[in-house]
């Protein structure tokens, strides 16, 4: 049996019984719909003549595992390694035990937020959330879900803090002692001086 609920003018949210848990817990299904009541009550009823879903019990982290182990054969050694460790630290976190049928965007958001207070770089953040994400897209192509909330929760970017620049005179003593050692490293900060450019770039 399906229930909906108008969340907002125009978005409604549907939630459908899926089985139950091992512990005998009931699971669900949500997606969310833009349109009208009657919109809404067309995708439920699609939603209750599906297949019962195989999401049941199935928490964040096992859709982190069930992503990785389909790609592994198609990403490089560097992306493996990277997704690894970006899924580990999703797992690691109170969302990896959330069970998908329930996550929610103020689950996602909660733990952006988590992550801030614990000093994670907002570089990091942006990386797990993808993984997150990719992983919650293929739950949905597999009907775990019907409705990917990390593509729906708001990233948002924390502060930056404007870098300082050396002096002209700290400049040129930096070059200077540069040159005392090797000629070629004086000249390597002297054009990066002049132009701008990065270490790669000179």
């Amino acid at each position: 049996m399906a229930t909906v609920r108008e969340r907002s003018p125009g978005v409604w949210e549907i939630r459908v019984f899926t089985g139950r848990d091992a512990n005998g817990r009931p699971t669900q299904v949500s997606k969310t719909v833009r349109g009208t009541k009657r919109d809404a009550k067309r995708v439920a009823a699609q939603l209750e003549s599906q297949p019962t879903s195989t999401a049941a019990g199935r928490t964040v982290s096992d859709v982190l595992d069930a992503w990785r182990d389909v790609n592994d054969g198609v990403w490089s050694a560097a992306s493996k390694r990277d997704y690894a460790s970006r899924a580990a630290f999703v797992a690691e976190d109170p969302i990896g035990r959330v069970a998908i049928a329930r996550l929610s965007v103020a689950d996602v958001e909660r733990w952006h937020s988590r992550m801030r207070r614990l000093h994670v770089g907002e570089s990091a953040i942006r990386c797990r959330h993808a993984a997150l994400r990719a992983a919650l897209a293929q739950a949905v192509r597999w009907g775990w879900v019907g409705t990917n909330v990390a593509a729906a929760a708001r990233l948002r970017h924390g502060k930056r803090h404007p870098r300082e620049s050396m002096t002209v005179d700290d400049v040129r003593a930096v070059i200077a002692a540069a040159e005392s050692i090797d000629p070629a490293a004086g000249l390597a900060l002297r054009l990066a001086a002049i132009a701008g450019a990065r270490r790669s770039e000179i």
